[in-house]
């Protein structure tokens, strides 16, 4: 009998595939607090996806692989990140503008920005109203027609204001606060996230640097209007704390860390600039979240330092080879003196 054809699997399958598995959960809670809904949109979303890669493939001089499934890995992610009552058409053209981004540069494993953060950031400038303005949970949602619900900003809104959202921790960790529908139960993402940990996917080189910043700015310059403009880090500590929760369990912090940040093609591949890339991540999302209207800082931040972690491993790679260099010298030196 003649052997069965070998699918060779792309370097990336893996993280994919474990990507995807994450959506599973994640999704299930938003079923729960608003109804099928959320999984229709999601369904939109993967269906787009795939129908763009068929349409795409002739590009590469090929069909439709199966083995590389990371345009349906980004429309997953773009639709957590939005709201329950994001209209379908939405959703389709962020995962459409998603997937040109990524064949835009030579498709599987050569995009330097990350699609997800391109097809997000695309429809929150095109359609804010639809894409950050986000239901109570509880309400379960009409698949289609007409949505008779009162929709509130994002908590970023309130914090870039100087305020405090009044959510519960218990709410904030269970994903029963508006948000988007994957970026709200915090137990549930930091969950697939240690999964993602063990199955080798998640660098600390870039996350910790990148959670350090983002968190620590808020503490060392907190923007809250029951604080003075100049405060030493050690004092109104309640009032840092609680804003520091917010910044955490709130938003897109925690699910961009540890969905988008890590993405395997766009950081780069030495420690040493991992570790400048994950710091550069830090402060740029952090100064986004301070100054853009919009809910997803950490997209516009990877859109901005994506354009960076070649150019890190080329620095690092060239301040390697004159350290070798140098100390060869060193060598030869101390051998000339030995004869």
């Amino acid at each position: 009998m003649p052997n069965p054809k070998r699918i060779d699997r792309s370097e990336n399958y893996e993280y994919y595939k474990d990507l995807l598995l994450c959506v599973i959960p994640l999704a299930g809670m938003a079923w729960y607090y608003y109804g099928p809904r959320p999984l229709l949109l999601l369904a939109v979303g993967l269906l787009t996806a795939y129908l763009c890669d068929c349409a795409l493939a002739p590009l590469h001089g090929a069909g439709y692989h199966s083995h590389e499934p990371s345009s349906e890995c980004f429309a997953a992610l773009i639709v957590l990140m939005m709201p329950a009552t994001v209209p379908y058409a939405v959703v389709a053209a962020a995962v459409i503008v998603a997937v040109l981004a990524k064949e835009a540069f030579g498709g599987e494993g050569h995009y330097p920005f990350h699609p997800a953060a391109v097809g997000m950031v695309v429809a929150g400038i095109s359609w804010p109203d639809s894409v950050y303005r986000y239901p109570t949970p509880g309400n379960v949602l009409p698949l289609f027609g007409e949505q008779d619900l009162v929709l509130s900003p994002g908590m970023n809104s309130i914090l870039r204001a100087g305020g405090l959202p009044s959510d519960s921790t218990m709410n904030l960790l269970t994903g029963n606060a508006a948000g988007g529908l994957g970026t709200s139960a915090a137990l549930v993402i930091m969950a697939c996230g240690l999964f993602l940990l063990v199955r080798g996917h998640i660098k600390p080189a870039v996350l910790i640097p990148f959670f350090v910043l983002s968190i620590g700015l808020p503490w060392l310059l907190p923007q809250l209007n029951e604080l003075p403009a100049f405060s030493w880090p050690w004092e109104f500590v309640r009032q840092r704390i609680y804003l520091e929760k917010y910044v955490i369990l709130s938003g897109t912090l925690l699910f961009g860390g540890l969905f988008l940040v890590c993405e395997p093609v766009t950081m780069p591949n030495r420690t040493s600039s991992r570790l400048v890339y994950g710091v550069a991540l830090g402060v740029a999302t952090y100064a986004f979240r301070l100054v853009s209207p919009y809910e997803s800082p950490v997209c516009f931040a990877l859109l901005i330092v994506g354009a960076i972690p070649e150019w890190l491993d080329l620095i690092s790679h060239r301040t390697e080879r004159i350290r070798f260099m140098r100390k060869e010298e060193r060598r030869l030196a101390q051998s000339a003196k030995q004869e």
